[in-house]
């Protein structure tokens, strides 16, 4: 669930400038990646919901390792590239897309799965209401263009509702 930090830290470094904004956004970029390498660090493709490091830094995922079709990852990576428009933050969600396509998706709709870390996957046969409520709208948003809902006339509640920001008069 934390994985939506990388876009506040991202947001917070963007509204007002401040003499932190560059090292806020070096943090936003950090976390955003952070959790990307969630991703990468199993064979599916998909971040466990609990992961830890090594002394090293790298990824140990942890138990419970199922997949519920979070939205955090890829919020971060839809703000970060509207802020940055640094190709990685599509990349990036393009992996996760592909993954969530190859290996969550059912008959039915999608689901989650029960283990990140074994192929090919079993289903856990449950599409959280968050899965395209948010998941896939920040997806679409991700590869959409900058006017459509831009950051600056707009604000997402922790739901992806988008909210019109009402300047001061």
């Amino acid at each position: 669930l934390s994985c939506f930090s990388g876009g506040m830290f991202g947001l917070g470094s963007h509204e007002e400038a401040t003499s932190n904004s560059e090292k806020q956004l070096e943090v936003a970029a950090g976390l955003t990646e952070t959790c990307v390498k969630a991703y990468r660090a199993t064979s599916s493709g998909l971040a466990p919901e609990v992961f830890s490091f090594d002394y090293k830094g790298n990824i140990i995922v942890a138990n419970p390792s199922y997949y519920i079709l979070r939205p955090e990852t890829v919020e971060s990576l839809f703000v970060m590239w509207r802020l940055t428009h640094d190709q990685k933050y599509r990349d990036w969600g393009w992996q996760i897309f592909q993954a969530i396509e190859k290996h969550c998706r059912t008959p039915g709709g999608y689901a989650g799965i029960q283990d990140v870390t074994s192929v090919p996957v079993q289903h856990n046969d449950q599409q959280q209401s968050f899965f395209m409520a948010e998941t896939l709208k920040y997806l679409y948003l991700l590869f959409g263009p900058d006017d459509l809902l831009p950051l600056s006339e707009f604000v997402f509640n922790t739901e992806a509702h988008p909210f019109r920001i009402i300047p001061e008069t």
